[in-house]
């Protein structure tokens, strides 16, 4: 498997689970449909990058770089960030 993944329930009551993912090849993996939207921070040689992502409507494909590192935030149904418009 080229992608390493571990998860945790968060205690947050607006926050659902913590994750963080590394890749030891490119490769691609199925993103399915959620209600909720995440937060991720990437690492990828020596840059940083903040992504935003969901609520999504169907599955997509999402790929993915070698030798990358996320760490994720999913929030909880409901949870909004006031300046973040949809």
């Amino acid at each position: 498997m080229f992608l390493t993944f571990n998860d945790r329930v968060s205690d947050s009551p607006f926050v659902e689970r913590i994750w963080r993912s590394r890749s030891d090849r490119a490769g691609a993996f199925l993103s399915v449909a959620a209600s909720h939207f995440e937060m991720a921070v990437t690492r990828h040689r020596g840059r940083t990058f903040l992504t935003l992502r969901g609520p999504e409507t169907r599955a997509t494909t999402a790929g993915c770089p070698e030798e990358g590192e996320w760490l994720g935030i999913r929030f909880r149904l409901g949870t909004f960030l006031p300046w973040l418009t949809p």
